[in-house]
């Protein structure tokens, strides 16, 4: 049974009617391009600081001035670690047998409006069964959320209990919280608590979803998140 679906509070109602879903779709294309770049840089044998040295460059040589967070750029065992948790002072080396994610959030300019691009993927390096069922069940939750929100039109809430059903049934935990951002025009203002806590409907080109996904028990974790368009 779904909730009640309840109209928009009235700063986020404002802000919906000045986003422009073209702008975001441009922006979010930008940002995946940009996570590519990184993506093909992570070889065996590199560390976390070191990557994100990279990935900072690469946003500076793609014209982006700002960001909305740094990139977190996590191998191994700090594959459970949050954008809530503090970085840790280690910065561990890919290994070949290997898990990894990378979070992005570019502060993109299109046509004169500043529009976040936040994108985040998880990487698998070796054949280890684990960590490749890690990070399908992080795509294929995503893609399965994502047409539950199309068909089902459900308050953030109503979408991420569906989420927990889905990660709960592949023998995965939900490691995030909260899960799910507003996005878009920035700076943006009218709900700053994650979308799992969102009572209303979702709408197109103003929210990040989020999938972190912890092992129960093996310390590994997988991430995606792409915009709800």
């Amino acid at each position: 049974m779904h909730e009640p679906l309840l109209a928009q509070p009235e700063p986020l109602a404002k802000y919906s009617e000045r986003q422009v879903v073209e702008l975001t779709q441009t922006a979010h294309d930008q940002a995946r391009l940009l996570l590519e770049e990184i993506s093909a840089f992570l070889k065996p044998g590199i560390t976390e600081a070191e990557a994100v040295a990279f990935a900072q460059n690469a946003t500076e040589q793609m014209g982006i001035e700002q960001n909305w967070h740094k990139p977190y750029i996590y191998f191994g065992s700090h594959t459970l670690l949050t954008a809530y948790d503090p970085r840790p002072g280690d910065s561990l080396t890919l290994q070949k047998e290997d898990i990894a994610y990378i979070d992005i959030g570019p502060i993109i300019d299109v046509n004169g409006s500043t529009i976040e691009g936040d994108v985040g993927q998880t990487f698998v390096f070796g054949s280890n069964p684990l960590f490749h069922e890690l990070k399908t069940a992080s795509e294929s939750i995503f893609k399965q959320a994502h047409q539950y929100w199309k068909e089902h039109n459900p308050t953030g809430i109503a979408l991420y209990q569906y989420i927990e059903q889905l990660a709960h049934h592949v023998g995965f935990k939900l490691n995030l919280e909260p899960a799910g951002h507003l996005i878009g025009s920035f700076p943006h203002s009218g709900w700053r608590d994650g979308l799992n806590h969102y009572p209303f409907p979702v709408d197109a080109g103003l929210w990040i979803l989020e999938i972190q996904l912890r092992h129960p028990t093996e310390p590994y974790g997988a991430f995606y998140e792409a915009v709800l368009l």
